[in-house]
């Protein structure tokens, strides 16, 4: 564990505390602090008791639930400013476990100093439910357009969904620490499935892999992917 410094803090845009006054940060900043995590740590666990929500200053965690069967579910990829565990503040359970990963670091914010932030900063609450809405309507749109699509077409979203959320390097490499067994897991797919298709658009030259990264060299070619198929579904619908 280590203290924060808030006020030179490089992720307090994408944070809350990026929200709130300097006289709430000097408040309460002071009861925050990091932790670090090794790749393939649980930070929680789906059904615990909350004690604290978490913003992700480094890495890249999934979000997985567990339906009660054999089969996980991975949910959301987590990237840096991402807010997690924010459900204990609504005194419900953690839906979801969260896994690293990559090595992460987190600031720890306890859930008695938000509930405080909740009465004590008026923006405080807007910033919250923002987020929190902003994080549903992210696993819905993905939900929707991964449950429309034929195998193909759900690989070519995720890629596509992930280009747009993940940081690039100069080079456009993104960090893709996913096996091909956690890509099945996350888009509903046989992992034989997944596999095969990104060995084939590998040897097409649509992207290329290396060390847990990734670069889309061809995106045009899955847009017409999935405009293709966009437009086979439509005519379809209307026969």
């Amino acid at each position: 564990m280590e203290p924060n410094d808030c006020h030179n803090c490089e992720i307090r845009s994408l944070a809350l505390f990026g929200e709130i006054s300097s006289e709430g940060v000097d408040q309460f900043a002071e009861q925050t602090y990091q932790v670090q995590y090794p790749a393939g740590a649980t930070i929680y666990e789906q059904g615990d008791k909350p004690e604290a929500a978490f913003t992700l200053r480094e890495g890249i965690i999934k979000l997985v639930r567990n339906p009660g069967t054999d089969r996980s579910q991975i949910v959301r990829l987590l990237v840096k400013g991402d807010l997690m565990g924010i459900e204990g503040i609504f005194e419900e359970p953690y839906r979801q476990s969260a896994i690293a990963l990559t090595p992460v670091r987190v600031c720890y914010l306890p859930l008695p100093m938000l509930d405080r932030m909740r009465t004590e900063e008026p923006r405080f609450t807007e910033a919250l439910l923002g987020r929190w809405r902003r994080a549903l309507n992210e696993v819905e749109e993905l939900a929707v357009e991964l449950g429309t699509r034929k195998a193909e077409e759900r690989v070519a979203a995720f890629l596509l969904h992930w280009q747009e959320k993940a940081e690039h390097d100069d080079d456009d490499w993104m960090p893709f620490p996913l096996s091909r067994t956690e890509l099945g897991q996350m888009l509903g797919l046989r992992v034989e499935t997944v596999s095969r298709v990104l060995a084939r658009w590998k040897r097409e030259g649509i992207f290329e892999e290396r060390s847990s990264r990734l670069r889309l060299l061809e995106p045009d070619c899955l847009d017409q992917l999935l405009a293709q198929g966009t437009e086979t579904a439509t005519a379809a619908h209307r026969e």
